[in-house]
């Protein structure tokens, strides 16, 4: 048993919008949102256990894990605290509130090194505040290396009717404006089909019409998602509504999670039965982040057994001989 001693920045932070849907009845959202006295863990993880910071963190806010892409946490701060983040060691804490002087650091470093061309802005929330957004997508514009920008949110279902106010419809403005010179990707976390309201999709399409990319990035959780047809039912209201499933992540080993780490052999059955069951393009990739490692790994799933290429089982189950034999040469 672990008592919630760490991440403590991190206090219960429900969105008013949010609650509307806990106080319906959501278990799925409440359970994601309400803090637990205690959590039982029966693993020690670490804080950070893909060294963010430790290993990949140059300047303020940069993370250069890969050679020709960077993560850029502007801010350490959302709209809501999900208490399954796996950066609740930082979230809410005002110490990774980004000055603009920090944030053009960070820019200097991107400018400086321009074997960087895909730019992920991210957090904490990419759209939280959104004055920093802005900031920082002016200063990446200036930035011939840079090719393409992507921008990870949960604004859309933290905050939905915030997209009406001034500063989003500013923000909405400049992306428009970048997406006719760039490619721009809007990557929002979706974990729960409870989340997907009529108000939340009309929001989705809003950025869509910017002319960006949308997409979803998704976490398997125990006891919230760990269910083939509610994943089915997410990917396809997603999918039906233009949006594409673009990732979905077994949970990083981080302090406090491991209640909500899923069998890693139900994973790959529910990743296995969803390829069956969804249209490729509402069918995320599966994958692990590494902690220790570098890299977004994708596990085979169950049509290939002991990770064999020789032979693998088709949806029906029938084993297919993938073996190139030789032709018999004529004598």
């Amino acid at each position: 048993m672990q008592i919630f001693k760490k991440g403590e920045n991190m206090k219960e932070r429900i969105p008013p919008y949010v609650q509307k849907l806990i106080d319906k009845g959501s278990i799925a959202i409440k359970l994601q949102f309400k803090k637990p006295r205690r959590e039982t863990n029966a693993y020690q993880f670490p804080e950070d256990p893909l060294g963010e910071e430790e290993r990949y963190t140059p300047v303020k806010g940069i993370v250069h894990k890969f050679k020709n892409r960077v993560l850029w946490k502007i801010t350490y701060r959302c709209a809501g605290h999900c208490q399954i983040c796996t950066r609740r060691r930082q979230i809410g804490s005002p110490e990774g509130d980004l000055t603009y002087e920090e944030i053009e650091a960070g820019a200097d470093y991107i400018r400086t090194h321009p074997e960087v061309h895909d730019v992920i802005i991210s957090g904490g929330d990419g759209m939280y505040p959104v004055h920093d957004t802005m900031h920082a997508l002016d200063l990446l514009m200036k930035i011939e290396s840079v090719k393409v920008i992507r921008i990870g949110t949960r604004m859309p279902f933290h905050s939905p009717d915030s997209f009406r106010t001034k500063p989003f419809k500013e923000l909405l403005k400049k992306m428009r404006f970048i997406a006719k010179r760039r490619p721009l990707y809007v990557f929002v976390h979706m974990n729960h089909p409870d989340e997907l309201t009529r108000k939340v999709l009309n929001v989705l399409k809003l950025i869509k019409r910017t002319g960006a990319e949308v997409g979803t990035q998704t976490v398997f959780l125990k006891g919230i998602n760990d269910n083939v047809d509610a994943l089915e039912h997410l990917f396809t209201t997603l999918y039906h509504n233009g949006i594409r499933p673009y990732y979905i992540y077994r949970c990083d080993y981080a302090d406090g999670l491991g209640g909500r780490v899923c069998s890693f052999k139900e994973e790959k059955n529910i990743m296995t039965e969803l390829r069956k069951r969804l249209s490729g393009p509402a069918y995320p990739t599966y994958i692990v982040d590494v902690a220790g490692g570098k890299g977004k790994i994708p596990p085979p799933l169950g049509f290939w057994k002991n990770s064999g290429t020789r032979t693998c089982f088709d949806f029906e189950g029938e084993k297919i001989n993938l073996t190139l034999t030789r032709k018999k040469a004529k004598r």
